[in-house]
């Protein structure tokens, strides 16, 4: 199994936790493997499934794609020869309002806790045992129906 980003364990992770250099060790990983997991060493993250370096890579050429490809369009709308830093920018804008969404406004989610928490919780009710939800929310009632057979009279000879 070849493993990106470090030495290779038995059951297929990467333990990049070695002290030699980080080159030495990944001769033959292409240069931008080893920078995805030198960024994942920085964070702390010492050991991975080797996949995660091919994601990270394939997440990162999709997204510098289409960001060039927006920042072409923008560029070609505007009637310019070559793409400059300003369509890069406004692309790099389009591409993450449409890639990725933000949390909610805090004013909008302080309005819906106050509107949930207006609302009393149920009372509970005092009883022995223990307390299960309704049987419908429960595994514990019949998941079948039985059906009722009328005995037929035989004629006895």
């Amino acid at each position: 199994m070849a493993s990106t980003g470090g030495n290779s364990t038995s059951a297929g992770i990467v333990n990049d936790g070695s002290s030699g250099a980080h080159g030495q060790a990944n001769a033959g990983c292409p240069k931008d493997a080893l920078v995805m997991s030198a960024i994942l060493k920085e964070m702390g993250v010492l050991e991975y499934e080797p996949q995660v370096v091919r994601q990270m890579l394939e997440f990162t050429y999709r997204h510098v794609t289409t960001v060039l490809e927006e920042a072409r369009v923008l560029s070609d709308h505007a009637g310019k020869a070559a793409i400059d830093a300003q369509d890069a920018k406004v692309a790099v804008n389009i591409v993450a309002e449409h890639s990725f969404v933000g949390p909610p406004p805090r004013e909008f989610m302080l309005e819906l806790a106050k509107e949930k928490n207006e609302k009393p919780l149920p009372a509970i009710v005092e009883k022995n045992g223990q307390r299960l939800p309704a049987e419908r929310y429960c595994l514990l009632g019949n998941n079948f129906q039985v059906k009722h057979v009328k005995p037929s009279k035989q004629k006895q000879s």
